[in-house]
């Protein structure tokens, strides 16, 4: 009996050992495109059960991501910038004459009044609100308070501008058109990104970020969440100025060019809209690689009017579940579920189906909280999963304000669809798609911007193939 106690657990080694040696030859066996040492790191990561998904994940990002070197690429941008000031709401009111202390909705604020009325109003509802201020005198007197404000921070704002901030911490050469005023020239040039000189101005273009806390009280009622109320006086985006400081030259010498702003046009009238996507139509017709990035819309007569008349005439579309749900609906597409990614994919197949073989559009980038997905025409791209996954490492690493690595403690995994593997790639009608989980992170420092991150990388990464009968 002591020697089969003695025997038992050595046999019992021997079986491990050899079940060890020979998942790693079935694993080298049916899977010579890898190293050996990725194999092996794979090896572990199964046989280490007692590991989180998370730790899993993390550690095949950054390995994927460490023999990886970003692409040298040159990239324009435009055309919306400004600067966020962001401050907490109450501050600000106090710094102004508002005489009335009346609660309700306005579509746009015109006067000090009308301010603290529709901020109220939002307030003692804790959601999310956007307002224009639609007069010069009383933008000049909200100025004036925002000065008399300690506590404020001004931010680089705009998708363009965002996006370019991004590609340039990738090593892109950046070449940007948006309304640079000298805040958001200063605080561009730190990332060795310079506003293109047409394009400058000398007074910057604001929007305010009014801001409150759990716990906060205004007009009698005590918020349970946190939440913002945000506006402008944006003259030179809202028109998309920027598209007039620009010829087809200034596109000619890049390797990518990324459009953002067109939602800052739902305030202007139908002609004008129609003819800035013309402009910008004709503007970026002649080059090779052309990405439009969606942002937020409520006027389904424009988005309508944006997507067939130019999104279809652009190479790639980025977008995240909102922009999904809106566009899906404009086109009469059936209901998509952005929680899901099978319904995700379905509807993003289905939108490149409908622009047409006869137009440019292949490829679409979508992002979401849990998971990020790439749809591409098969065989007119390469790199899409190392694509979707730049994104979702980016949006890692960039909320959780940790932009050299992941701690895994600070991240969940909502999405395992993947079996905690950085991407799913498969075909399906015709179309590569690629599905990556996103670590989320638990205690998020950093939002504003987060979209146009995910697609700036993941545009850094991915290559539009040349027509088949042109390939050597």
């Amino acid at each position: 009996n002591e020697y089969k106690s003695y025997l038992r657990p050595r046999v019992a080694m021997k079986y491990r050992i050899g079940i060890a040696v020979g998942l790693i030859a079935t694993i080298l066996y049916f899977d010579l495109s890898k190293s050996y040492y990725e194999h092996i790191a794979e090896y572990i990561d199964v046989i280490t059960f007692w590991k989180s998904p998370e730790t899993i994940l993390s550690n095949r990002y950054q390995r994927m991501f460490s023999q990886l070197k970003t692409p040298q690429k040159s990239v324009f941008l435009g055309f919306n910038g400004n600067i966020d000031v962001i401050l907490k709401g109450s501050d600000l009111l106090s710094e102004l004459s508002a005489t009335s202390s009346s609660t309700g909705d306005a579509p746009t604020i015109s006067s000090v009044d009308d301010l603290r009325a529709v901020f109220s109003h939002y307030f003692a509802k804790e959601t999310a609100a956007e307002r224009y201020v639609d007069n010069e005198a009383t933008w000049s007197e909200i100025k004036k308070g925002l000065t008399r404000v300690k506590n404020r921070s001004y931010y680089i704002g705009g998708n363009a501008a965002l996006i370019a901030r991004t590609m340039s911490m990738y090593k892109a050469e950046v070449k940007l058109a948006v309304p640079g005023g000298p805040e958001l020239q200063r605080q561009l040039g730190d990332y060795g990104v310079t506003v293109m000189e047409r394009c400058r101005q000398p007074e910057d273009e604001l929007h305010v970020i009014m801001e409150y806390a759990v716990g906060d009280t205004f007009n009698g009622h005590v918020s349970k969440r946190a939440n913002r109320f945000i506006f402008s006086r944006d003259v030179a985006n809202s028109k998309m100025a920027a598209v007039n400081c620009v010829t087809g030259t200034d596109l000619a010498d890049v390797d990518v060019v990324v459009i953002a702003g067109f939602h800052m046009l739902e305030s202007q009238p139908a002609d004008h809209q129609s003819t800035m996507i013309e402009n910008v139509r004709n503007l970026i017709a002649d080059h090779s690689l052309t990405h439009l990035e969606l942002a937020s819309m409520t006027d389904s007569s424009f988005l309508s009017m944006l997507f067939w008349q130019f999104a279809i005439q652009v190479d790639s579309l980025g977008l995240n579940e909102a922009e999904l749900e809106f566009l899906n609906m404009i086109l009469g597409h059936k209901k998509v579920d952005v929680k899901d990614a099978d319904s995700v994919i379905e509807a993003l197949i289905h939108i490149v189906k409908e622009s047409g073989e006869a137009h440019r559009l292949s490829r679409i980038h979508f992002h979401c909280l849990n998971f990020h997905v790439i749809v591409e025409d098969s065989g007119r791209w390469s790199q899409g999963a190392v694509s979707v996954a730049a994104g979702t490492y980016t949006a890692a690493r960039y909320a959780c304000d940790t932009p050299l690595t992941l701690n895994p403690h600070n991240h969940e995994l909502r999405y395992g669809g993947t079996g905690n593997r950085p991407v799913n790639s498969f075909s399906r009608d015709g179309y590569d798609v690629h599905v990556s989980p996103v670590l989320v992170c638990k205690k998020p420092l950093k939002t504003v911007g987060l979209g146009d991150s995910i697609s700036a990388t993941g545009l850094l990464y991915t290559t539009k193939l040349p027509p088949r009968e042109t390939r050597v």
